[in-house]
């Protein structure tokens, strides 16, 4: 039986749901790492959010003016009923399981449950609800382990290539969601996010491995030496910028179909270059090397290659605004006020 609305609710931000001509954006996943960060932004353009997810945000993370409703994104009666509570007029879909080895192995079905029957849920019940775009936060999974390809990965030019189960599933839930926006007469920019760390990533369940960076700054602020088994090379992005990117969109018309968009940061570094980035503001910590016994989990085995963001920066003038020299201090104001 579905949850009702009324027992999926958190209860935040009724008092200005039904604010003539406001546009309310649903974010799927919207308690997760990408979701909250997207809250966040939309909250500082003075815009609400309904933040649709299966487990609570931590307290405080959400906006006051958000809306938090607990719900089963597999479920489109759910995600429907969801829809029409909070007159929902577009809709960023981020709900997804970051899987790794262990969820690959344990507990595959859900994995395709939530990242491939989750995306039609919710492009259906976006079209039954008279909504007209969904904005598909996919990820640059769905290239191939390419640590020798010249340049960034560009969907004008490079060919799908998953690897992994994880990436199998968003691959299958760009192919579904586009099929089915034709079927439903949908705008569905897809945009393939990449390498992403900073603030609102934290253990949720759903997500197997973390960044690197949060690894490493849980330990720093601990005290505790960062072992790595290799440098790390990335273009990495930081989730202020994915956010900013996802929202970008929102407003933007596009030809039919929407292209695809990649989007990695503006800058390679690597892991490494980042420890050397937080040592300079943590007297006495340190880190190294440590082939043998590293205490940092990668999340692919092998460094690949960036992602492109030139399309999507023709496409809404947005430009990754984070490089590592900006997102450092951020970053740990950030975890200082979150504690």
């Amino acid at each position: 039986m579905p949850t009702s609305l009324a027992a999926m609710s958190g209860g935040r931000g009724h008092g200005d749901r039904n604010r003539c001509g406001a546009m309310t954006v649903m974010i799927t996943g919207g308690t997760g790492f990408v979701g909250v960060a997207v809250a966040d932004h939309l909250a500082r353009m003075g815009r609400r959010a309904v933040a649709f997810a299966t487990h609570p945000a931590p307290p405080g993370w959400l906006p006051e003016q958000a809306v938090e409703i607990i719900g089963d994104v597999t479920d489109a009666d759910q995600v429907k009923a969801a829809m029409a509570a909070e007159k929902v007029t577009v809709v960023i879909h981020a709900a997804a399981m970051t899987a790794g080895p262990e969820q690959e192995r344990h507990a595959p079905e859900r994995v395709v449950a939530v990242n491939v029957a989750g995306t039609a849920a919710v492009l259906r019940a976006a079209a039954e609800s008279g909504i007209k775009k969904v904005i598909l936060a996919s990820s640059g999974s769905v290239y191939p382990l390419d640590k020798n390809g010249e340049g960034r990965f560009d969907a004008r030019i490079d060919r799908p290539a998953p690897a992994a189960l994880y990436g199998m599933t968003k691959l299958a839930a760009e192919q579904i969601a586009l099929r089915l926006a034709v079927v439903y007469g949908l705008c569905l920019p897809i945009v393939r996010l990449s390498a992403v760390y900073g603030p609102f990533e934290r253990d949720s369940g759903v997500r197997e491995i973390l960044s690197a960076q949060a690894q490493v700054v849980a330990l720093a602020r601990r005290g505790e030496e960062v072992r790595l088994s290799r440098p790390g090379f990335g273009g990495w992005l930081y989730s202020r910028d994915a956010a900013a990117a996802l929202v970008a969109l929102i407003d933007k018309k596009f030809p039919e179909p929407p292209p695809v968009f990649d989007l990695g940061g503006q800058e390679v570094f690597s892991i490494l270059d980042f420890c050397q980035a937080l040592a300079a503001r943590l007297p006495g910590w340190s880190y190294r090397i440590d082939e043998e016994d590293p205490n940092i989990r990668f999340q692919l085995p092998a460094d690949r290659r960036p992602s492109d963001f030139i399309r999507l920066q023709a496409a809404t003038g947005f430009k990754p605004r984070f490089d590592l020299a900006t997102a450092i201090p951020d970053y740990l104001d950030w975890l200082d006020k979150t504690g």
